[in-house]
């Protein structure tokens, strides 16, 4: 694949970027954790995108649909609104139960708290679909972003659910400046960092 094959995701895309996203996390501890297993994931995530990421904020998608990512940009409130506060709520009670809802809150205040004060692209999730991993879908993706971040000469920020994941990052530049678990019981999370960067 090449750049062509990199396109913005509209915002009626939702349910699209909303299930790559659950699929290609549907193995990661952080998310089984904090969704209480699978069920909860892809109406969590649609909503996430429906509400937040593709109205506030941005992303790519492959041009077959099958990876794709979303972001927040500088100064973006991480707010999905009365209906969309709502519509994840009722995802996660209904599909996780209040086990989701509980975990759901502690990951979320944690986010929240440890997030940089600093202006900062904030990227929510890259995700490949389970049998595309490992072809260069991720690369073209998160090159795609930082186009735009580095354009602004702004920093980024993102948190790592997978330990395996951390030499893919640290070749677009960012470091991990903290390993930490959000809640008790939950697995651990790499917070991390890239600074400023100018456009080549």
């Amino acid at each position: 694949m090449t750049r062509t094959d990199v396109v913005a995701l509209e915002a009626r895309e939702w349910p699209l970027i909303g299930d790559v996203i659950a699929e290609a996390f549907a193995d990661d501890p952080v998310n089984l954790w904090a969704f209480n297993g699978v069920a909860a994931m892809r109406p969590s995530f649609r909503a996430m995108a429906r509400y937040l990421y593709l109205v506030r904020g941005f992303g790519h998608r492959t041009a077959d649909g099958r990876a794709g990512t979303l972001w927040l940009p500088p100064g973006a409130a991480k707010s999905h609104g009365l209906r969309g506060t709502l519509a994840l709520a009722r995802a996660l009670t209904w599909h996780g139960g209040l086990r989701a809802v509980r975990n759901g809150l502690a990951i979320d205040a944690f986010m929240n708290r440890k997030r940089p004060r600093e202006p900062h692209y904030y990227l929510f999730a890259i995700a490949v679909a389970p049998e595309l991993q490992g072809k260069g879908r991720g690369g073209l993706l998160m090159r795609e972003a930082l186009r735009r971040v580095d354009g602004e000469g702004m920093p980024a920020y993102l948190e790592s659910s997978r330990a395996r994941n951390l030499p893919f990052y640290r070749q677009f530049g960012f470091e991990v400046v903290e390993e930490a678990a959000p809640a008790r019981g939950c697995p651990p999370v790499w917070r991390m960092w890239r600074p400023a960067q100018a456009a080549p």
